[in-house]
């Protein structure tokens, strides 16, 4: 059970999609994920957890078709828009939670990028994931060392940190279904940045359930 993660639902998406949109372009994670994915044109794709399409529409553009879920419209909207800019026809949008996406078909390759942190339940989310897969399934997850930042951040405030289970777990289940995993570790330098000091809280607050408004000044304090 991946359960005490702090559960981030729709509309909590929504309002930070914008600024997310933004994040992403100072990442360099999109890029390393696509380096290890088996790419075909002639593949079809299924992006769970799609978000602002970073990862889906460089797969867009070498495959024949990608469909991407995402449970905020928001963030989807986002991907649409982006997709027309590129001028990209072949991505069909859906917006589900994995919990909720029914499988009615089969894709070549079905990828969770960093969209499976926080999924309780997560064996039944694996099983469907490789049922749904013809050929291969892509998933990436914290690393032992992730989420540096907020740890410091539950500090100052007080909080014990919430952390939860990383890719050791996910790779254990796997292999208790007989589901082999070959690991690989990407070594990311995300260096979001923030137009101002509101910005950066806001992040936080998205990150952080229920921020009360002392915690809130404890922390614009430390960054101020």
């Amino acid at each position: 059970d991946l359960g005490n993660m702090p559960k981030l639902n729709d509309s909590a998406w929504n309002k930070i999609a914008a600024q997310f949109d933004r994040w992403m372009k100072t990442d360099d994670y999109p890029g390393k994920f696509i380096e290890k994915i088996k790419i075909c044109p002639e593949y079809t794709f299924l992006d769970i957890g799609c978000g602002n399409g970073a990862v889906t529409l460089e797969i867009a553009k070498k495959s024949s078709h990608v469909t991407a879920i995402d449970m905020s419209d928001k963030m989807l909207h986002i991907l649409r828009k982006n997709a027309l800019k590129e001028n990209l026809s072949n991505i069909n949008y859906i917006r589900s939670t994995i919990q909720d996406f029914k499988m009615n078909k089969k894709y070549d390759v079905v990828i969770a990028s960093r969209s499976l942190n926080g999924v309780p339940n997560i064996k039944n989310e694996l099983k469907k994931m490789n049922n749904m897969a013809k050929k291969y399934v892509f998933i990436t997850l914290w690393g032992t060392n992730a989420r540096g930042f907020e740890k410091k951040a539950y500090k100052i405030i007080g909080r014990n940190f919430q952390k939860h289970p990383d890719y050791l777990f996910v790779y254990n289940i796997l292999h208790q279904m007989g589901i082999y995993a070959n690991v690989e570790m990407l070594e990311c330098k995300m260096k979001p940045t923030y137009s101002n000091l509101n910005e950066a809280i806001d992040f936080l607050k998205w990150r952080i359930a229920d921020l009360t408004n002392e915690e809130e000044s404890l922390l614009r304090e430390y960054l101020h």
